[in-house]
């Protein structure tokens, strides 16, 4: 593995563009929120790039059927998870930092009202 081969190092580096790119929002987005938002999305689709690179890299049906399900279960369950962590977190009282407050439409809960639909 030491010659450039275009179809299985371009995925590779795409992907791990991806995932810098979700590793310097985490460090530099203001609330949970958008830290979510970066690391959810930009960490699913660079995985994605570097499983079809090592598809390539191995030239195997059993090795591309695995990391085809480990690319779908991560496609189904990333996004999911970056759901109901911030739902957990709305709920709890988090309040996102928005450019103008009455963006926030729904009003949550302040921490010490408890949970939102309890009344």
């Amino acid at each position: 593995m030491t010659e450039f081969l275009a179809q299985r190092d371009l995925p590779i580096l795409i992907g791990a563009f991806f995932v810098l790119t979700a590793a310097i929002g985490v460090m530099r987005f203001p609330d949970l929120y958008t830290r979510l938002h970066a690391s959810s999305k930009l960490v699913t689709l660079g995985s994605a790039g570097i499983f079809v690179g090592a598809m390539f890299e191995f030239a195997s049906v059993e090795v591309a059927v695995r990391l085809l399900a480990i690319l779908v279960f991560s496609f189904m369950t990333s996004p999911v998870s970056g759901y109901v962590i911030a739902n957990a977190a709305y709920r709890r009282g988090l309040t996102p930092k928005l450019v103008s407050p009455e963006a926030d439409e729904w009003n949550p809960p302040r921490a010490d009202e408890g949970e939102a639909g309890s009344d």
